[in-house]
């Protein structure tokens, strides 16, 4: 039986460095990030392909997608998806894939995709007894991180707060009650501090046999990490960078420091990290961007948490 292990988290959480790190491991076999889970099976995009093109068409879909075609759907995989048998579903078409990657010789395949944190509860309709690790790090040096990455620095701060708060909040919910056991969080503060105590832990939690060569994961990051990710990836290659938290003291403005620590305090409930802003002396016209900002982000948040909620519900019930 093949044991599956995905990585999730709020975007520049460490969700790289934690894949670097377990694709290192020899018991496993980690997936470049394509997205495929969310992109074709949530969706059902992959179903409706498949009843207008058929399965060669279905195929030629995946070669085509830039992020998809990273996983290298060679002559081998094509087959044994030609050779599918009994209707079509992408539930059993994924798990196909999944077991023709995995190859022979490892009992483990990983996948990573932080915005998954948004649809954990599909995971027990694809994979039975999937482990889950969802890596939280401090939401201002994680806004600090999205105002720099070139894939995120044009989005408005409040988006990025918004999405911080949202998605967390979905995942810390929905992957204790859908998971249990096999859903684990990780402090990214923690990992970068003392990386094999943490690592050892999280091996031991998910039943996977922890390899030292985690603790050397520049290789593996290279093979992970495609031309186009680099300038906001780089930092994976190792070495591991100890001292990298707290960037916000020097990156963030103090009104962003304010509407942050405002709208993600469950991110500093679970994470354990101080509040800055009592000491932040605002200006009016500041204090009004905090309040507006807040009430967009918190107006937001509940619709937006019952949409997602809905979306999943009804693609778990056409995988059933």
């Amino acid at each position: 039986m093949l044991n599956t292990l995905f990585i999730v988290g709020v975007g520049r959480s460490g969700t790289s460095l934690l894949q670097s790190m377990f694709a290192s491991n020899s018991y496993i076999h980690f997936l470049p990030e394509s997205g495929l889970i969310r992109r074709y099976v949530v969706t059902g995009k992959m179903e409706d392909i498949y009843r207008t093109a058929g399965m060669e068409g279905l195929l030629e879909a995946l070669r085509v997608d830039e992020a998809v075609n990273r996983l290298a759907l060679d002559e081998t995989v094509t087959s044994t998806c030609f050779s599918f048998e009994g209707e079509f579903s992408s539930s059993r078409f994924l798990v196909r894939l999944f077991e023709r990657w995995s190859g022979d010789d490892k009992l483990w395949l990983g996948d990573k995709d932080p915005r998954l944190l948004e649809f954990l509860k599909i995971l027990p309709f694809l994979f039975s007894g999937a482990s889950v690790i969802n890596i939280i790090r401090d939401p201002r040096d994680v806004l600090v991180s999205k105002k720099k990455a070139a894939w995120s620095r044009r989005g408005h701060v409040w988006k990025h707060i918004f999405a911080n708060r949202v998605q967390l909040k979905l995942g810390v919910v929905s992957g204790p009650k859908v998971l249990g056991p096999h859903y684990h969080e990780v402090i990214y503060e923690e990992l970068i501090a003392d990386p094999e105590r943490v690592l050892r832990e999280l091996c031991a939690n998910i039943g996977l046999p922890f390899d030292s060569a985690m603790l050397d994961f520049g290789d593996a990051a290279k093979k992970l990490v495609s031309k186009e990710e680099v300038s906001w990836k780089k930092e994976t290659f190792g070495p591991l960078l100890s001292d990298n938290k707290e960037k916000w003291r020097e990156g963030l403005s103090a009104r962003e420091i304010v509407l942050t620590e405002l709208c993600c305090r469950q991110a500093f409930r679970i994470g354990g990290y101080q509040f800055d802003s009592g000491s932040k002396s605002l200006s009016l016209r500041d204090r009004l961007w905090v309040l507006a900002g807040a009430a967009a982000i918190m107006l937001m948040d509940w619709p937006y948490r019952l949409y997602r909620n809905y979306s999943v519900k009804r693609a778990c019930k056409r995988l059933r």
